[in-house]
Order: C-alpha cells, then structure tokens, then sequence
C-alpha cells in the first residue's frame, strides 16, 4: 500500500456516495476525513459529474482525476460508505487492514437494490398514498396504485437500455397521462387526481433537496447544476404529460 492506493481508494468511496444520490459537500468531506490523518495535505473538488483530489505527502504532489458518468439514488449505499469512512479515519498508517477496507467498498459497490417486486409495490403505494395528500379522492387510490406499479416497470426497464432520464421522464410522464384517460375514461378515477399522484415517483425529489443543501454549504456549481437537472426532470415530466393530453384534446375528447 502506498499513498497513491489510499488517494484511489478514497476517491472511490467519494465517487460511491456521489452516484447514488449523496451531496458534493459529503463526498469531498468523506474524501478528505479519510485521509486527513494519513497525508500531510488533502485538497478536493467535487461536482455532480467529477471528482477532483490531490494530496501532498514529503513534498510529492500527487493528483487524480475521476469522470462520474451515472448518478442513482440509493441512500442504503450512501450509509454504508459513510459508515466505512469514519471507521477508516479513525485508523493509523500502522494499524491500518488497507484490503479489508479495499474488500469492504467493493461489496458495498456491487450491492444490489432491493428486489424488483418491492420496489414496484413500494412504488405504487407511495404513489397513492401520495395523490391522496395532493388532493386525489380514495376513487383514485387503486387506479393510481396501478398506473404507478405499470409506470415503475416501465421506467426500470428503461433504464436498464441505459436511456436518457429525460426521455425516460418524457415517456413516463406521456404513460401516466395515457393511464389515467383510460381509467377516467370508464369513471374508474379521475384524471387530474391519478396523473398527479401516478408521476411522483418520477419527481427529482433527491436533486432538489441536494441542490439546497449544496448551496447552504456553498458549493454554487453543484446547486447550480443539480438545481438545473431538476428543472429538466420537472419538464420532461410535464412534456409528456401535456403531449398526451393535447393530443387528446385535439381529437375530440374531453378532459
């Protein structure tokens, strides 16, 4: 093991944290709580889409660049290398099982989602339960129940091809919409209600609430950015939407 392992090994769980939905702040600090007691100077950069890291060590500068290419939002992963940072810190150069740790992240990269049954059923659920907050009537809860559970399939097998999220909002938002004029259609729900409460699992929820607490800690390019990816998230949403709907309008049916 040499500085240059723990410069990559840091940078790793950095990078861990910030593709499955953590803050930049927390990933430069998990960066640099890691090697703070390790290096005689630690320095970090971190944006939505990079990771910028430099230590200093008798007088050798040594510098790693590392392109973050996916973002999800797995907070379970976010835990756990938060967990293994602060453990890490705490150890000396002396003391310290470098490939435990190694051994350790890789498990923790490698962990898979919960199964893909639960999500969809937690999906659904959180969708109605949702819609009946915004102002969806108890008519509205299995119809929205369903467009969600269908919607969330949907979405995940789209992922997987590795789409776009903006196309992949675009097509959920025109699913939703396409869903609930066929459930209101039959007076099983109502429109406004099922589509409101069907797209929340579609909302950017975790890219707002970072891209505020980036900016309370004073990180401008990362709110800015991920301030931005939210706003696009909202409108691809609100772009499919509205494409079914006008089309609907259009040849003759009523909203």
């Amino acid at each position: 093991m040499n500085h240059e392992d723990l410069l990559k090994f840091a940078v790793l769980a950095g990078q861990t944290i910030l593709e499955n939905g953590g803050e930049t702040y927390r990933s430069e600090d998990t960066i640099e709580r890691m090697l703070n007691n390790k290096v005689e100077r630690v320095e970090t950069f971190v944006t939505p889409t990079g990771i910028f890291a430099s230590i200093e060590n008798n007088g050798k500068i040594e510098t790693t660049i590392t392109r973050v290419k996916q973002r999800d939002s797995d907070l379970n992963k976010v835990a756990l290398v938060n967990d293994l940072s602060r453990r890490f810190s705490k150890e000396s150069l002396d003391t310290l099982d470098f490939s435990k740790y190694t051994d350790e992240l890789i498990k923790i990269r490698s962990k898979g989602k919960y199964s893909f049954l639960l999500r969809v059923f937690f999906a659904g659920v959180a969708a109605a339960s949702s819609g009946m907050l915004l102002g969806s009537t108890i008519r509205d809860f299995i119809p929205t129940f369903i467009t969600a559970t269908m919607l969330q399939c949907i979405v995940t097998y789209f992922e997987r091809l590795r789409l776009s999220t903006f196309i992949i909002n675009i097509i959920g938002g025109a699913f939703a919409a396409l869903l609930g004029l066929g459930f209101s259609h039959f007076a099983i729900g109502t429109l406004n209600g099922i589509i409101i409460g069907s797209i929340v699992t579609l909302l950017p929820g975790v890219a707002i609430t970072n891209a505020v607490r980036d900016a309370i800690w004073g990180d401008l390019v990362s709110a800015v950015s991920r301030g931005v990816e939210a706003g696009m998230s909202a409108i691809s949403i609100a772009a499919g939407v509205g494409f079914i709907l006008n089309i609907w309008y259009v040849i003759g049916g009523k909203l």
